[in-house]
C-alpha cells in the first residue's frame, strides 16, 4: 500500500470565517425559525421577516448583475425579455381553473431553484479544493439531491389528496435512501481513515442542510398543503442569506475595476456601499411583488406577480454558470 495522501488546508469561497458565517452557519437561522414555528411561535412575524427582509430582496437582487449591467444586458440580449411571458403563465392557468396547480407548480419550481443553489455551493467548494475523484462526485450528487428531493416528494404526496396513489412509492423510496445516506457516511469515513483529503467545507455544508432540509418538510407535512408557507419560510431563509452574500462578494470583485463603471453602467455604481444593493433589493421587492399583491389582490395578479421569481430563477440558471465563464470564474476567486 502506498503512503497516505498528505491532507491540505480546506480551500473557502471567501475565507474559513466568512464561509462559516454567511454560507454555512446561516443555517441556524433556518434552524431557529423553524424551533420557534414548532413551538407555537406566530409566523406572521417570521413571516415579514423572511419576505421583506430576506427572500424577496434575494429575488430582485439578481436584477443588480441583469437588468442593470450593460455588459450583461448584451450578453443576455432578447433573454431578458422572458419575464413577459412568464407573468402570464400564472393568470392564465388561474383563468381557466387551475390556480391551485398552478401554485402548487411554482412552489415545487422554486424548491427546485434552492435544490439547486445548495448543489452549487457543493460544486464551488468541491471546484476549490480541487475534488476530482469520480467515487466522490457519484456520491455526493445522489446523495445531495435525494436529500433535497426525497423530503419534498414526500410533502406533496402527503398533502395532495388527489397524489395518494403514490404514498406505496414514497414509503419505498425510504430504504432506498437510507442505503444512500450510509454510501456517502462510509465515504468520508473511508477518507479519513485512509488519509486522504477531506473537503471539510462541503462535509459542513451537507451537514448544516441535509437535516433541515427533512425537519422542515416533515414539520410542514403536519400542517397540510398550508404548511408549504413554515416550510418555504425556513427553507428561504437559509437559501436567501447565502444568495445576499455570495452575490454581494461577486459584485464587488466583478464591479471594482477601474473600468467598471463604464462597462458595467449601474451595476457598477451600486456596489459602493451593502446598504444601496440592499435598499435597491427591498425597494424592488416592495415595488414588484408586494404593492401588486395588495392593491389588486385577485387570484390572477398573485399568480402574475409568481412570473418574477419564475425569472429569478430562469437567468440564475444562465448567470451562475462557472464552467466556460471566465469572468464569473474570477468574480467568485476560483483562480
Amino acid at each position: 500500500m502506498g503512503s497516505a495522501a498528505i491532507p491540505l488546508p480546506s480551500q473557502w469561497i471567501i475565507s474559513k470565517r466568512e464561509d462559516l458565517t454567511w454560507f454555512i452557519g446561516s443555517s441556524v437561522v433556518s434552524y431557529t425559525a423553524l424551533a420557534l414555528l414548532a413551538a407555537g411561535f406566530p409566523i406572521l412575524p417570521l413571516q415579514i421577516l423572511w419576505f421583506f427582509g430576506v427572500d424577496g430582496p434575494h429575488v430582485l437582487a439578481t436584477a443588480t448583475r441583469t437588468y442593470f449591467d450593460t455588459a450583461k444586458r448584451r450578453e443576455l440580449g432578447a433573454y431578458l425579455w422572458i419575464l413577459l411571458p412568464l407573468l402570464a403563465i400564472g393568470p392564465a392557468m388561474a383563468l381557466a381553473g387551475y390556480a391551485s396547480l398552478f401554485f402548487l407548480f411554482a412552489v415545487c419550481w422554486q424548491h427546485f431553484h434552492i435544490v439547486k443553489q445548495h448543489f452549487g455551493f457543493v460544486m464551488l467548494y468541491k471546484a476549490k479544493n480541487k475534488e476530482h475523484d469520480p467515487k466522490d462526485l457519484v456520491i455526493d450528487r445522489w446523495f445531495l439531491l435525494a436529500s433535497l428531493f426525497v423530503p419534498l416528494g414526500f410533502f406533496v404526496i402527503h398533502t395532495q389528496p388527489r397524489l395518494a396513489f403514490l404514498l406505496p412509492a414514497s414509503q419505498a423510496a425510504l430504504p432506498a435512501y437510507g442505503l444512500l445516506t450510509a454510501a456517502w457516511v462510509v465515504r468520508q469515513i473511508q477518507k479519513l481513515r485512509t488519509g486522504l483529503p477531506m473537503n471539510w467545507p462541503k462535509v459542513a455544508l451537507i451537514a448544516a442542510v441535509v437535516p433541515l432540509q427533512w425537519l422542515a418538510l416533515l414539520h410542514a407535512a403536519e400542517y397540510g398543503a398550508s404548511g408549504i408557507l413554515r416550510a418555504g419560510i425556513t427553507l428561504g431563509l437559509f437559501h436567501s442569506v447565502q444568495y445576499h452574500r455570495v452575490m454581494w462578494f461577486h459584485n464587488c470583485n466583478r464591479y471594482s475595476g477601474p473600468d467598471a463603471e463604464e462597462r458595467h453602467g449601474l451595476a457598477a455604481r451600486l456596489v459602493s456601499h451593502f446598504s444601496k444593493y440592499l435598499a435597491l433589493a427591498i425597494g424592488l421587492n416592495i415595488l414588484l411583488s408586494f404593492l401588486p399583491n395588495v392593491l389588486f389582490p385577485a387570484e390572477a395578479v398573485q399568480a402574475a406577480v409568481w412570473g418574477i421569481p419564475f425569472t429569478h430563477y430562469c437567468l440564475d440558471a444562465r448567470i451562475w454558470r462557472v464552467r466556460g465563464d471566465k469572468e464569473l470564474a474570477s468574480a467568485l476567486r476560483l483562480y
